[in-house]
């Protein structure tokens, strides 16, 4: 009976030389995958690499592997995953997509063996570090987009929102949200100047994005921070950050129509009037209704993942907006109401396991600065007032699956 001692050895690559290039290699890839975010299917490039990896780790280590709580738990997590998104192609509205899905997913699991295996407290810290690096340069790069009109890479804002790197694509400001709390745990190392430049550089930008959802992550994240890292003079910071964050969208107000229109249409919200909500909501509500109209027709195991789009306007109410506009909805814009809709009860059950796992893997070290930026992250992503993108998307599913494999990296004991 193999002890824990050995277990960890055996998880650990054979020399040093193998461990040192190992890790820097699975750091570039890592970063990769964030850094092609902007550049469409190309991130799927380091995917791809690690995919062929985790398959070679299986065959070479697979004993050594199955013996790791970090394995089990993403193994688990995969499979709720995987389950859900297979059984709702039984009898999908588009069964080709959602089996699709499913297999796609597969990519994710192998990837993440990899992270897990080679997965040490210098390769994380390394991860984090250049990842701010990468933030802070979009960032830069759309405050330049902002004053100069274009880019460093020459490319144009879509109208009404500051895009920067990701040119006609409204996600900076999500994607930034999402990686603030990686932003926020590399700057306690730096001095309280460059500190506070830097968090203020990334609220900017995110409230120039113009994406409520991305706000609304933003917020959650510094109250996170604050409560879990704030020890002394707590109230004072609180009091200062609020300060500065009022004066941010006072100034905006006035500087930036966009972002006063923006202002302006969520206070809609406040009004008793259905349409008036549902303008404040940017046409969110016939989307959600028939979201629910999906979920009452097929309770058990959803329309099928990804066919949202397919059965919109079979689902849809006369007159809705999206289906006079563009022929329907492409996802529900709420990850309950989209896995309701696409996976059914099944589907929303098999997530809240997915996230019952996790917590329970991290519940014990999520203070821990390599498992707490990715806690908050996911999250960050799964508030139920986020109305993003879907849960099924190459994108978001690449966002969401990298941070919470480098969650189960970090967990590692003793790395």
């Amino acid at each position: 009976m193999p002890t824990n001692q050995s277990i960890k050895k055996q998880l650990r690559p054979s020399s040093n030389q193998e461990l040192s290039g190992s890790h820097s290699v699975v750091i570039v890839l890592l970063l990769s995958i964030i850094a092609l975010l902007p550049f469409g299917r190309l991130a799927e490039v380091p995917i791809i690499v690690m995919m062929f990896w985790g398959v070679y780790l299986l065959f070479k280590r697979f004993n050594a592997l199955t013996k790791s709580s970090e394995f089990k738990s993403l193994s688990y997590a995969f499979l709720a995953y995987f389950s859900l998104t297979l059984i709702s192609a039984i009898d999908s509205y588009w069964p080709e997509k959602s089996i699709l899905i499913a297999l796609a997913s597969v990519r994710f699991y192998l990837m993440g063996l990899v992270v897990i295996y080679y997965a040490s407290s210098s390769m994380l810290q390394q991860v984090i570090k250049w990842t701010v690096v990468l933030m802070v340069v979009w960032a830069i790069d759309a405050m330049i987009q902002n004053f100069m009109g274009h880019s460093l890479l020459g490319q144009i804002s879509y109208p009404g929102r500051l895009t920067g790197v990701f040119g006609q694509n409204v996600k900076l400001g999500p994607v930034l949200a999402l990686m603030l709390p990686l932003v926020m745990i590399q700057m306690c190392s730096y001095q309280t100047w460059l500190r506070w430049l830097v968090v203020a550089l990334m609220v900017l930008v995110i409230l120039l994005s113009g994406t409520r959802s991305a706000w609304l992550m933003m917020g959650f994240v510094l109250l996170m921070f604050w409560w879990h890292h704030v020890k002394g003079r707590r109230w004072l910071l609180l009091l200062k950050s609020a300060t500065l964050t009022l004066l941010a969208v006072v100034v905006l107000w006035f500087a930036s129509n966009d972002f006063q229109q923006r202002i302006e249409r969520s206070l809609g919200i406040l009004q008793a009037d259905v349409q008036t909500i549902d303008y404040a909501l940017a046409d969110r509500l016939p989307i959600w209704k028939t979201a629910l109209n999906m979920y009452v027709d097929h309770p058990i195991n959803g329309v099928g993942a990804r066919a949202f789009r397919q059965v919109y306007s079979e689902y849809s109410e006369p007159g809705d907006v999206w289906v006079a506009q563009q022929g329907g909805g492409l996802h529900a814009h709420q990850w309950v109401l989209e896995l309701l809709a696409e996976t059914g009860t099944i589907g929303l059950v098999l997530m809240l396991w997915m996230m019952v796992v996790i917590v329970r893997l991290v519940k014990h070290d999520f203070q821990n600065n390599l498992v707490w930026p990715f806690s908050v992250a996911l999250m960050a992503a799964m508030l139920p007032v986020v109305s993003l993108y879907s849960l099924f998307s190459s994108f978001w599913s690449i966002c969401l699956w990298w941070l919470l494999i480098m969650l189960v990296a970090g967990v590692k004991k003793n790395v």
